[in-house]
């Protein structure tokens, strides 16, 4: 337990009367564990030093609470109400600082001590002291010393008296009197004149937010630099922004449609591959991240990722019962689009989806009429193809598969079985669009019910051929080969070609390399390097 990490969050109020109300400063810390995980619904035990002068300074009052974190590891603590140790809160100097503030905590909820961290006050208890400094006068005249004569008749009204009765002075210029006042910092001057040092204030955001009127201090011009706000805690957020009704935490807008620049924009340069520069996450049914383009915008991305490693990494990355899923309601869309302009050398092997698993790519088709899968181009596969199907006499436990044949040959194959008319004749007419498509046709025949010397009477013409040889009645069952020539192959006659060279950059390289006792490192395409794990676990605070 020695590596519970308490960050706190902000000391926010402090608060005083002039009747009965307690001297009291409000305290919240965010309790975790040493795995960075939240300390939540646990009753810790917490002791504060008020340190004077130094942060090791003498304690001139100690208090101790017993107090239970919320759902997110929260502990909300009033100092000045806990049991006293030593010392009084209300008699506390605050005009005679610095101090400091000594948190320690047992998170077992005793007096085990075992964190401790100390952080100087900066303003918030020094309305305290400001209450100290307003009971010093009790708001009666007659109770000031060294008391201004207040005239009761014109005649008290001479300038000797401090009064201006003329304007039309020495000079008679009634103008020159009047003089400009300037301030900057804590410094205001009079033209002329002499400055003073005006007292630092002591606001609080939230009286600096009302400040003028409700509301009237919530805009900040940034036009002399950012508004930063620099973290120093351990595991601490350097700005925190809670919702509770309904509405938006932060909402960043660009009005400027040529800013070159993200309206939020994240940077870190940490190692720890759990770690994002910006991450979204999402306890119910909303989504972790999201984007949007809105129906008059012209982006092309609601998310974009860009990775501009040359060595691997990725664009984007998911993990999840599925990784990543695309949708679209649109026709001329895609749901998964991928494209590799293959920039980089050697050039080559450009692969715009690669698929791994048990299946690498499995397709499936909401329309009969379409495709699971559709090559707008040559398919390859360095094993078989296949159909498989459940085995139709026992679909639970057994696939049926049958084989595609295979050709040095781009063929296509027709078949069909026809009758011998009275001339001891058939003629078979191919479809109509057969020649368009075909060449080269080959012809292999087999009569049905009895013997025939068959031959072909007429080669193929104007879609149809002639068989003789037969008897009227006889049935012949031929099969026509045909090499495809269709306009594919007629503009690209080299993907006839049966033995091909492989391409400059893939010599020295195997499709398939262990078939050959080769390593995984001479493959043509590798697929991407496996994750030693997958990274599931929490990796918001």
């Amino acid at each position: 337990m020695k590596n519970i990490i308490v960050s706190i969050l902000f000391i926010l109020a402090c608060t005083f009367s002039h009747a009965q109300s307690p001297e009291k400063m409000t305290f919240q810390a965010v309790i975790r564990d040493a795995g960075n995980a939240l300390v939540t619904n646990s009753t810790v035990g917490m002791q504060f030093s008020i340190l004077q002068s130094t942060a090791t300074g003498s304690a001139v009052y100690i208090e101790t609470h017993s107090v239970a974190t919320n759902a997110n590891g929260l502990a909300t603590v009033e100092i000045g109400l806990g049991n006293v140790v030593t010392g009084s809160f209300s008699s506390i100097d605050w005009a005679n600082g610095p101090y400091f503030i000594k948190t320690e905590t047992d998170p077992t909820g005793g007096t085990a001590y075992t964190i401790s961290g100390t952080t100087q006050f900066l303003s918030v208890p020094y309305a305290l002291y400001a209450k100290e400094a307003g009971n010093s006068f009790s708001g009666n005249y007659n109770d000031l010393t060294n008391q201004p004569v207040i005239p009761t008749n014109n005649n008290q009204l001479i300038n000797g008296q401090g009064f201006i009765t003329n304007p039309n002075d020495a000079d008679s210029d009634p103008n020159n009197e009047i003089q400009d006042l300037q301030i900057s910092g804590q410094s205001l001057t009079i033209v002329g004149g002499n400055t003073i040092t005006l007292p630092a204030g002591a606001n609080t955001l939230d009286q600096a937010y009302d400040q003028g009127g409700a509301g009237s201090g919530r805009i900040i011009n940034a036009d002399a630099g950012e508004v930063e706000i620099q973290n120093s805690t351990a595991n601490g957020i350097g700005l925190r922004a809670t919702t509770t009704n309904s509405g938006v935490g932060i909402l960043s807008t660009s009005t400027n449609p040529s800013n070159a620049f993200s309206p939020i924009q994240a940077t870190t340069n940490s190692t720890n591959t759990l770690v994002s520069a910006i991450i979204g996450s999402s306890s119910g049914g909303a989504y972790g991240v999201s984007g949007q383009i809105e129906s008059t915008g012209t982006g092309t991305a609601g998310i974009y990722g860009n990775n501009l490693r040359t060595t691997g990494g990725y664009g984007t990355y998911g993990i999840g019962h599925s990784g990543v899923v695309g949708e679209t309601n649109y026709q001329l869309g895609f749901g998964v689009y991928g494209r590799n302009y293959d920039a980089i050398g050697p050039l080559g092997n450009a692969v715009g989806t690669y698929g791994m698993g048990y299946v690498g790519v499995w397709g499936d088709q909401t329309d009969v009429n379409g495709f699971s899968v559709y090559a707008n181009g040559d398919f390859g596969a360095a094993g078989t193809k296949a159909f498989y199907i459940d085995h139709p006499q026992d679909p639970e436990n057994k696939y049926l598969r049958h084989f595609s044949i295979e050709s040095d040959e781009v063929i296509n194959l027709y078949r069909g079985t026809v009758a011998f008319d009275s001339n001891g004749e058939a003629v078979v007419e191919m479809p109509a669009y057969f020649e368009s498509v075909n060449t080269n046709f080959s012809y292999q025949l087999t009569p049905v019910g009895g013997y025939a010397p068959l031959y072909i009477k007429e080669k193929m013409k104007d879609g149809k051929f002639v068989i003789a040889g037969g008897a009227e009645g006889l049935e012949v069952s031929w099969v026509v080969h045909a090499e495809r020539n269709d306009p594919y192959l007629e503009q690209n006659p080299n993907k006839r070609n049966v033995e091909v060279e492989k391409e400059d950059w893939n010599k020295g390289k195997y499709l398939q390399p262990q078939l050959y006792n080769q390593s995984d490192d001479l493959k043509i395409v590798k697929p991407l390097p496996e994750e030693k794990e997958i990274k599931t676990q929490n990796i918001v605070h």
